[in-house]
């Protein structure tokens, strides 16, 4: 059932209302957990709000009757009475105390985790929609918590703040049979109440402040930790790099334990004076209401026990505060990553195309020029280059020298800063239709092995295994090739298995860039004297970055590049 919910998910249902007003305390006007708890339950009209509403009103008034009748079977038995039916109408109503409190909070959290699973499809959708350019200027941890992180922070405080909502509807049901009890006891509560609230609102704004710098220490702390694995093998070799290393991690260790104890004890603070409001709630019925109402003595039992009552969901309102904090904070996060990621997105929705590449003949580059990161970015210019069908050629030149970058810029991940891109004799927009990508089957230096060969069709794994074979690493998989651990393969056979999976898919150009770097001398001469050319052979078109001089002669033709420039064999190397 769960399943089918979130498969029919609405994006404006139930959950995305609920969202919407879980943040509507985080403005700079409403910076108060409470009043986005009260804007909640003031909405419980509009549709698809009702039954929560109405199961939230169920529950306060059978918790205020149960105290009701708390009360009046104590009076009973003072009296030395006993009344059944007030034993059986408190059990019965007890369960359906349960079961509305057990309801909202189901219904509640499960529409809004099928609101944010939406919202991860929606974001996730437009991230797959930027060009390599964007997502490499948003940065790869802010992706990874905008798709992720900040939404397993979010849905650690649904039940908190739900319950905290429910225990303020239950609240003012008490409070209301606190004043039909007794108006001076009343009163009293509500200057106590006054009070701890506007304590609250005084630490509020230190409260965020603290978890800002929390998070901001935390993520620092991540960043750093990634080296415990990543640079497992340079820290072991290395004595005098291990203990800086650690050193920068005590530092900021120590800084997130800073940022994390002044957020603590902001809160522990907040908490505190809630709980030493009701201790005093309670002291001013027993000794300032004989005072003030000496006729009121008889009444003070009762009048305790519905205290006592109040206790409970004050504590529970009280302690969402925090939550709400952590919530608004994660919304505001995410709504900033979806608008930023949507705005990088829109131009270009033009490429969602699933039309097929057409027959390649001839690739041009015309005066092409791409730059990294603003003017003082490095930059390739004026490349002039052409590719053409059922040839191999081979791209050389120094690291940085601007090989990868235009690679990517040729096959459309960077989209070119000036210049024409001329397939077949017709221009290429700047931001080439998917068509125009499917062209290409590539491994770069950098490229990641997925948990499963993604896009292949039953012939595409029969060529997948036919290559995995090839390469001589079938025996590293099991009989089933739809999932991939890439954790028990080598440098080396990782490129094997993204060759493999480039040739899988079967298109019409390779880009191979340094693949060879990491290969044996045995498999090396046979990847240059052998499937290199079988590929051309086929039909394909190669253009492989290399720095393997001993097999030039592989190639139809080569280029060189030397500072973002590019150069045809034999042409002088200004550099």
């Amino acid at each position: 059932m769960i399943r089918k919910a979130f498969q029919t998910a609405r994006p404006d249902g139930l959950g995305e209302k609920l969202l919407r007003l879980m943040a509507s305390g985080s403005g700079a006007r409403t910076r108060t957990p409470g009043f986005g708890l009260l804007r909640l339950w003031s909405s419980v009209g509009k549709p698809g709000l009702l039954n929560l509403g109405l199961v939230a009103v169920l529950s306060a008034t059978c918790g205020t009757v149960v105290l009701y009748l708390l009360n009046a079977e104590a009076r009973e038995v003072e009296y030395h009475g006993y009344s059944r039916i007030m034993a059986f109408g408190f059990l019965l109503l007890l369960v359906i105390y349960r079961w509305a409190q057990n309801y909202l909070i189901r219904e509640a959290t499960q529409a809004i985790e099928l609101a944010l699973h939406d919202r991860r499809l929606a974001t996730s959708e437009d991230v797959l929609s930027l060009s390599l350019e964007d997502i490499q200027a948003v940065g790869l941890r802010t992706v990874m918590d905008g798709v992720g992180a900040h939404y397993s922070a979010l849905s650690q405080t649904l039940v908190p703040i739900i319950a905290g909502a429910e225990g303020m509807i239950l609240l003012l049901f008490m409070f209301a049979y606190l004043v039909f009890l007794s108006p001076l006891a009343a009163l009293l509560t509500t200057v106590v109440v006054v009070l701890t609230v506007a304590g609250f609102l005084s630490s509020r704004s230190l409260l965020d402040d603290d978890m800002r710098r929390a998070t901001q220490a935390e993520e620092s702390y991540r960043e750093i930790t990634e080296g415990l694995v990543r640079g497992a093998k340079e820290l072991s070799l290395n004595p005098e790099r291990r203990h800086d290393f650690h050193m920068d991690v005590q530092n900021r260790s120590a800084k997130l334990a800073e940022s994390r104890s002044n957020a603590a004890a902001h809160f522990a603070g907040m908490l505190a004076t809630g709980n030493s409001a009701s201790y005093l709630m309670a002291g001013s019925v027993v000794f300032i209401m004989p005072l003030v109402s000496p006729d009121s003595s008889g009444d003070i039992s009762r009048i305790m026990i519905a205290v006592i009552f109040l206790l409970g969901p004050i504590s529970a309102v009280v302690q969402t505060f925090q939550q709400v904090t952590t919530a608004q904070f994660a919304l505001s996060e995410i709504d900033a990553f979806q608008a930023r990621v949507a705005a990088l997105a829109a131009p270009d929705l033009q490429v969602a195309t699933t039309e097929a590449a057409p027959p390649f003949q001839t690739l041009e580059l015309e005066n092409l020029s791409y730059r990294h990161g603003g003017e003082q970015g490095f930059a390739i210019t004026d490349i002039d280059f052409a590719l053409s069908r059922n040839e191999i050629v081979f791209m050389t030149g120094g690291n940085g020298s601007g090989k990868t970058t235009l690679l990517r810029a040729l096959t459309g991940l960077y989209p070119r800063r000036s210049g024409d891109i001329v397939l077949n004799g017709d221009t290429v927009p700047l931001f080439p239709q998917q068509c125009y990508r499917n062209l290409f089957s590539t491994v770069f230096a950098d490229f990641h092995v997925f948990p499963k060969p993604y896009g292949l069709d039953d012939a595409g794994l029969e060529r997948f295994a036919h290559w995995l074979n090839e390469m001589g690493i079938r025996d590293k998989f099991g009989p089933d090739l739809r999932t991939i651990d890439p954790g028990a393969l080598s440098t080396g056979q990782k490129k094997r298995l993204g060759l493999a999976l480039a040739l899988a898919e079967d298109r019409q150009v390779l880009i191979l860039d340094e693949w060879a770097a990491d290969q044996d001398p045995e498999t090396r001469r046979r990847f240059y004297r052998q499937i290199l050319p079988a590929l051309r052979d086929s039909g394909k078109t190669i253009l492989a970055a290399t720095h393997d001089e001993q097999y030039f002669d592989c190639c139809d033709r080569r280029v060189h590049m030397a500072s973002g420039r590019l150069h045809r064999e034999g042409q002088d190397d200004p550099s």
